[in-house]
């Protein structure tokens, strides 16, 4: 289960959106250490860029690969 959850920084007058997780065996607590990504902490500048991370997260298919030039 993933939530989207909305951080303003009032001395910079910055907001963020961060994806969290529902996880834990024994006590269950939200992280922002995502299972099956390894590249930090996710989410985005606007709460649309955010969601649209989330839709990639739970497609799991993070990198595309394209053939662009193949020379025979």
């Amino acid at each position: 289960m993933y939530r989207i959850v909305r951080e303003e920084n009032l001395l910079s007058n910055r907001v963020q959106y961060f994806i969290e997780e529902y996880r834990g065996w024994f006590s269950k607590k939200w992280t922002r250490n995502l299972t099956g990504y390894s590249g930090g902490v996710l989410g985005g500048q606007t709460l649309g860029g955010a969601k649209a991370k989330l839709k990639v997260l739970k497609s799991r298919e993070f990198i595309t690969e394209e053939i662009v030039y193949n020379e025979v």
